[in-house]
């Protein structure tokens, strides 16, 4: 997912505590609706923000990892991009890597608060979308465990 936010808009938005999205843009397959610098990389984040004005990068890389991992898979994700940050930044880019965690049991790490003060995001829809996202990683997980004998989950 790509996130294009023109620096005007964005000026206004941020200034009223708000950070407006303008799109998103997909292809799965062939990754061509990308910027060409992430597109060349082999490496696929689960989000990009685009900021066009100020020719800034922001890349999202969500984890469901274990509670007792979650600074483990926050640096595993940020060194994982590290490469496609400083290219993008060799190609006169600005670049951040933002990895956010919401642990198998629903703990919703710092990140994810640290992504939406960066976004803006400081109203009510942002805590609810993270409450969500824990809920939704919590029963994720319960249906993982509660089939953990099912054949259908293990390849052989």
């Amino acid at each position: 997912m790509v996130w294009e936010i023109e620096h005007s808009k964005y000026s206004k938005e941020r200034a009223a505590g708000r950070l407006r999205w303008l799109g998103s843009l997909a292809d799965l397959q062939e990754w061509d609706k990308h910027p060409d610098t992430i597109r060349r990389n082999t490496l696929r984040p689960d989000i990009v923000i685009h900021l066009h004005s100020t020719q800034q990068f922001i890349i999202v890389e969500l984890t469901v990892p274990y509670e007792s991992r979650v600074e483990q898979a926050h640096t595993y994700k940020k060194e994982k991009y590290l490469d496609l940050t400083k290219e993008l930044e060799e190609s006169g880019f600005r670049a951040k890597i933002m990895p956010i965690e919401i642990g198998a049991r629903g703990l919703v790490g710092s990140s994810a608060y640290d992504l939406l003060s960066k976004l803006s995001i400081s109203d009510n829809k942002g805590i609810k979308a993270l409450k969500l996202l824990a809920e939704l990683a919590e029963n994720s997980s319960y249906w993982i465990w509660s089939r953990r004998n099912e054949q259908l989950l293990h390849k052989e």
